[in-house]
């Protein structure tokens, strides 16, 4: 996962978004006060009344958590008994109360909505926040813009669904990283969070030397034979804590797996490293200053890597951390 920075601004203003009526999609303290006032009526004693009604008064604070209050939030549900009426954890399904919840929070409905397209323009990501690997990108449709990646729940709806449209528990993400967690329930202790940490700040790919020679030996047919490694750095190497984390996103999220189908990418950045010396680096710079293009020193190393190289910039496009990590361990700049 890339870190993605908080922004309460927009959280609170995306709260205040979620909570107005207006399109298809009904604002749900207005759905929530609808049922607790029918149940009054039909079901007085009911003990879900006083569970709705924690989650409608506390509900700006639900949409707007961060990760960590996030994680709060749920303690807090197990310890006084609520999260027992949303969640059966012998069927591992959701009560008929948490059904009622997850209708009124309305997920599908949120995604079908321009209140999606916003929170989407909110991030201003282009990758996936987990992988790395794919675009995440809206399409127009005849004046109807859509959603073409998924939101991953990192606390999922399906236990959870009052923080079904919790602000930074929505993870923009591609289809395979989404189900490859599934209705997975993650813990900050045991997992990455994109809010809270960054897996490239945890590790890095390494290309292993003795392959990259194997390679050479006939780079038009043997990009196949190009090995990396993920490697924690340095500054975490011991720490139990950090060493879980990797090992539960590289499995959970396959990532060995979807790095094997970049090995063209792979090799094309090491004959990179190997053509851009800095006598031919010196002679491109030359190149564009006599031509009268003026390229500063952070589009110009973009344009040696072929990908952006700044951790600011990581989920710009696809692949920047691999790139990036296998341009340092080449030392292409």
């Amino acid at each position: 996962m890339i870190f993605v920075k908080l922004n309460n601004d927009n959280a609170k203003k995306f709260a205040k978004l979620i909570d107005i009526t207006k399109g298809k999609y009904k604002s749900p303290s207005k759905k929530l006060q609808k049922w607790i006032d029918d149940e009054l009526i039909s079901n007085p004693t009911n003990l879900n009344i006083q569970v709705a009604r924690d989650i409608k008064r506390d509900l700006k604070k639900i949409l707007i958590a961060t990760p960590k209050s996030l994680e709060s939030i749920i303690n807090t549900f197990k310890s006084n008994g609520h999260q027992d009426r949303i969640y059966d954890s012998n069927t591992e399904e959701l009560t008929q109360f948490g059904q009622q919840l997850k209708t009124i929070f309305n997920y599908k409905g949120f995604r079908e909505s321009k209140k999606a397209i916003w929170f989407a323009d909110s991030l201003t990501i282009k990758s996936c926040a987990t992988c790395n690997t794919q675009y995440t990108l809206k399409t127009s449709q005849v004046n109807k813009i859509k959603l073409l990646f998924h939101l991953d729940h990192y606390f999922p709806k399906s236990v959870y669904p009052y923080l079904s449209l919790s602000y930074y528990n929505l993870i923009p993400c591609c289809a395979s990283c989404n189900m490859s967690k599934s209705n997975k329930p993650f813990t900050l202790i045991q997992n990455i969070h994109p809010y809270v940490e960054s897996f490239h700040d945890i590790a890095k790919f390494r290309l292993e030397e003795t392959s990259l020679a194997d390679f050479l030996i006939d780079p038009n047919n043997n990009q196949d034979k190009i090995k990396y490694n993920v490697e924690i750095r340095a500054k975490y190497f011991g720490n139990n804590i950090f060493e879980k984390k990797l090992e539960n996103y590289v499995r959970e999220f396959r990532i060995n797996e979807q790095y094997e189908q970049f090995k063209d990418i792979a090799s094309e950045t090491y004959l990179r490293s190997r053509y851009y010396h800095k006598k031919r680096r010196n002679e491109v710079r030359d190149f564009f200053k006599d031509s009268g293009i003026n390229i500063d020193d952070e589009l110009f190393r973009r344009f040696i890597l072929g990908n952006y190289h700044q951790d600011k910039d990581l989920l710009k496009r696809p692949l920047a951390k691999f790139m990036k990590d296998l341009g340092e361990d080449l030392n292409i700049f």
